[in-house]
């Protein structure tokens, strides 16, 4: 090991040369490589993390870029594969690599183990329960990110044994309504600013240094500077076993959704009734007789088949997808399909 490469880091007292070996000597696994996890790799890379494993199934995009700017315009590789390249450069004494998969429960065994610590990076609300539920039963250490518009929120949950809080105390279900930073839009900076938070967090954590947000949550509100921190209690002790047993997950980066292209929507309007679940601030109509029903008011429990095939869209196709997959489990013949990127693709 390079000494001179860590050396503004071992002089701190917190830290020396024994610090470094326990940086050297952990895994960390970062679930998702865009505007977080891309901005928390190369950090713990550059700090001397010894093993990390990143899991990101997918691609880089253009409108990924004013956030995640580890990337270079046209990207070819997957994010995951990019990343890897981008911290082997950065740091080549440690040992990085990647599994280019999305996070879903029929691999997460196989993909979280035998690692000091887990980083939950990405965008998808049930990929972050999926990861917290798996981690908590296992007794796996979590850094837990999330970001929306302006806005950012970070918290550690060490998950020591089945008292110890994690994320549905806090947020005991997943609120698919919540639209993604992709329908509502988000400040690149609050991205960089969670990300770096995430990575100083692991960073204490392997080194038992300051303190933790271990059993608190802070919020960031980039806009003003405000930042809270908030102490969490054990609110919410459900039989997790049996809950993450019977949970499907179901996630739209990683599920295959009855989906139809504008393009072949629009070539035979006859035959389909389009359905916006766009709420009513964000709706358009993209042809006449648009039926309108907002997500939030949608009762899937009260929902009737139609004469013709339904196509639900939404601003990227997300919501709508998970609307879709909701209405197959309780309706499997149903002859309804999401728009695929959603008003975005028209």
């Amino acid at each position: 090991m390079n000494q001179d490469r860590y050396i503004r880091q071992t002089r701190l007292s917190e830290i020396g040369e024994l610090g470094q070996h326990k940086l050297k000597e952990s895994h960390v696994i970062i679930i998702g490589c865009g505007g977080l996890g891309s901005i928390a790799a190369p950090y713990l890379a550059g700090a001397g993390v010894g093993k990390i494993t990143l899991v990101d199934g997918d691609k880089v995009d253009v409108t990924n870029l004013h956030r995640q700017v580890f990337f270079q315009n046209d990207e070819p590789l997957s994010k995951s594969k990019a990343l890897v390249n981008h911290l082997k450069s950065l740091n080549p004494e440690i040992s990085i690599s990647n599994i280019p998969e999305f996070l879903i429960k029929e691999n997460i065994n196989s993909i979280i183990q035998k690692c000091d610590l887990v980083l939950e990076c990405t965008d998808d609300i049930m990929t972050k329960y999926l990861v917290n539920d798996y981690c908590h039963i296992n007794s796996i250490p979590m850094v837990y990110g999330a970001i929306y518009k302006y806005e950012g929120y970070v918290s550690v949950f060490e998950n020591r044994n089945q008292h110890s809080i994690h994320l549905r105390d806090v947020f005991p279900e997943p609120d698919v309504n919540v639209p993604t930073c992709s329908e509502v839009g988000v400040l690149n900076t609050i991205a960089g600013i969670i990300g770096l938070l995430q990575a100083n967090e692991a960073l204490k954590f392997i080194l038992n240094i300051g303190e933790s947000l271990n059993n608190k949550l802070l919020t960031y509100n980039a806009l003003t500077n405000e930042q809270l921190t908030l102490k969490l209690k054990k609110s919410w002790i459900p039989d997790l076993q049996s809950h993450y047993e019977n949970e499907p997950y179901r996630s739209i980066g990683c599920q295959a959704i009855p989906e139809l292209t504008w393009e072949h929507v629009e070539q035979n309007l006859d035959s389909f009734e389009l359905v916006s679940i766009l709420e009513v601030h964000e709706h358009k109509a993209i042809v006449e007789n648009v039926k309108h029903q907002p997500l939030s008011e949608f009762n899937i429990n009260e929902w009737q088949d139609s004469n013709k095939h339904q196509v639900f869209y939404c601003m990227s196709g997300k919501r709508s997808g998970l609307l879709v997959n909701h209405l197959l489990e309780m309706h499997p013949n149903a002859m309804v399909f999401s728009l695929k990127g959603g008003l975005r693709a028209i």
